[in-house]
């Protein structure tokens, strides 16, 4: 019998695009090939993608979420947003510092910042507001009573993992005030930014709204619209933060890749997230019917506008153990 799990965030195969994946390699190797000879950083191959990432903003106007002006010597290309989240986690951490995070959150970041040592201090989230910033607030006055100031927040505030919430602007406002206020980094993970399904768009990103104001590390990805195999994401660290660059860490996100896909969203970006979007918004459609026909009545549950999660509630005298083992007899 087999077993679907709706665990983990993967995008869809219907529109992988094969063919102009396909067209876009051929087209770098004969212009570039013999560069894949050198390490990345002796002739920029990471330089292109980059560049993507950041005039994908312009005019204001995409398929995903609100405009973000993102300054090209700012990016640093990684092996997908997982990489990046480490590398800063490493760089600006020690074993027993402290870090905030939604209460619910990415399981992946969560274990790496538990692998190093760190603290963790959750903060709860609500299902469609996202972080609980009057609890954040608490939790840093807390903190600072003791001597302890945290290395950094680190928040998904569109399209939560695993509660599909979006942080609301007076949240994200209140969210960088405390953020200066108690001289702490913010760290926003946006990978999932660019999946959006309806209207309204997120409001602004911490990134764009803090000004300079307040440090933010803002971290996207291409494996939530193209496919997580390509191991490509990115992150722009303020000027504060510039001696990262000096850890080689884009060398270990691969040349090749980055030229292809870099090659490929220049021409096809819109209309790639627009077909990837409205396949993923078709599977959330069929979600959430399938949730009503179901479970309407007995579990709770949201409707994102966007991202790869649902938050769903069940009772809370549900026996979970018992649930999982009975599913797994009905298939």
């Amino acid at each position: 019998m087999k077993t679907y799990s709706f665990t983990g965030g993967r995008p869809s195969p219907e529109d992988f695009p094969v063919e102009g994946l396909i067209d876009a390699t051929a087209r770098v190797l004969r212009r570039r090939g013999t560069d894949l000879i050198a390490y990345p950083h002796m002739v920029d191959q990471h330089g292109e993608l980059a560049q993507v990432a950041a005039t994908r903003f312009q005019n204001g106007e995409r398929a995903g979420s609100s405009c973000i002006p993102l300054p090209v010597e700012e990016i640093i290309i990684t092996g997908g947003s997982n990489m990046a989240i480490e590398e800063l986690a490493r760089f600006l951490t020690q074993p027993g510092d402290t870090v905030l995070t939604e209460e619910l959150s990415y399981m992946g970041s969560l274990g790496r910042f538990r692998n190093l040592g760190l603290e963790i201090e959750g903060i709860p989230v609500h299902p469609h507001d996202g972080m609980d910033v009057q609890t954040l607030e608490q939790t840093l006055r807390d903190l600072a009573a003791r001597g302890v100031t945290p290395k950094f927040i680190y928040t998904i505030a569109n399209y939560q993992n695993p509660t599909g919430a979006i942080l609301t602007l007076e949240r994200r406002k209140r969210l960088l005030e405390l953020a200066g206020q108690y001289g702490t980094l913010i760290v926003e993970d946006d990978c999932y930014g660019d999946v959006h399904f309806e209207p309204p768009l997120p409001p602004p990103a911490l990134y764009e709204l803090s000004g300079g104001s307040v440090p933010v590390v803002y971290i996207g990805s291409f494996s939530k619209i193209i496919g997580p195999g390509l191991r490509l994401g990115y992150m722009c660290v303020p000027p504060e933060l510039a001696e990262i660059k000096d850890r080689g860490i884009a060398n270990k996100a691969s040349g090749l890749a980055s030229l292809i896909v870099a090659e490929y969203l220049r021409d096809h970006l819109a209309e790639h997230l627009a077909r990837h979007n409205e396949v993923l918004m078709g599977k959330r459609d069929v979600l959430l019917a399938a949730l009503e026909g179901e479970l309407g009545g007995f579990a709770s549950w949201n409707r994102p506008r966007g991202g790869l999660f649902s938050w769903i509630k069940l009772p809370e005298e549900t026996d979970l153990d018992q649930l999982e083992a009975l599913a797994a007899e009905h298939g």
